[in-house]
């Protein structure tokens, strides 16, 4: 099955950010699609994410904000689990994942990387602890981040990233969590260059 690049990016925020359910409502089985963001995330959801998903599977979800200060987009739709299960998406609660077959073979996988990143990602100021309650920040030096508990996902991850010819540190676990980065700046740019994110970019005034 080909997906286009939108498409691998709204399953890569899905895999990181939101979950396929399959529930018991009384008698009737009630199967949705649904995806959790922070507020400041409710434009992506709205501009990227819902027409895209919409469009391309022919279904019709509500998107609002949650007062838990939260970005919620749910689809009640039974023959969307079936088909987003079928493409290698898990149902229920995520104990590991892999990146889905139709996105290697479509030859997505950077749209992928850029929709996980989105959802599990992070870039930031470096910093060391000089001392006891005390961060020192080097403001012209980010580190990008991308951390989850998706054990054969965070591997395949890596092992992309890396042959995009971005040189990552060595991926870590600790207490069930997988933690990838990337320090050395000329590959900070690199991805950013490769992977091309919507949002969390280098702030403008750092150094890379």
């Amino acid at each position: 099955m080909f997906v286009s690049p939108e498409i691998a990016e709204v399953l890569g925020v899905l895999i990181g950010d939101g979950c396929l359910r399959v529930s018991r409502s009384g008698r009737s089985q009630v199967s949705q699609v649904a995806f959790t963001g922070s507020a400041s995330e409710f434009w992506y959801y709205e501009e990227f994410i819902q027409p895209n998903l919409e469009f391309a599977f022919g279904v019709t979800g509500r998107l609002y904000l949650q007062n838990d200060n939260t970005t919620r987009y749910h689809i009640v739709s039974s023959r969307l689990v079936v088909e987003l299960s079928q493409m290698g998406i898990p149902i229920g609660k995520k104990h590991d994942a892999s990146i889905p077959p139709c996105v290697t073979e479509s030859g997505q996988v950077i749209p992928f990387i850029r929709g996980i990143y989105h959802a599990e990602g992070s870039i930031y100021r470096r910093y060391s602890k000089r001392y006891k309650e005390h961060a020192k920040v080097y403001g012209h030096l980010l580190n990008i981040q991308i951390r989850m508990k998706l054990r054969t996902l965070m591997r395949q991850i890596h092992e992309e990233i890396n042959k995009l010819g971005v040189l990552t540190n060595r991926l870590t676990e600790k207490a069930g969590v997988y933690t990838l980065r990337i320090t050395r700046q000329v590959m900070v740019r690199r991805f950013i260059d490769l992977i091309e994110p919507r949002y969390k970019t280098a702030p403008h005034q750092a150094n890379l």
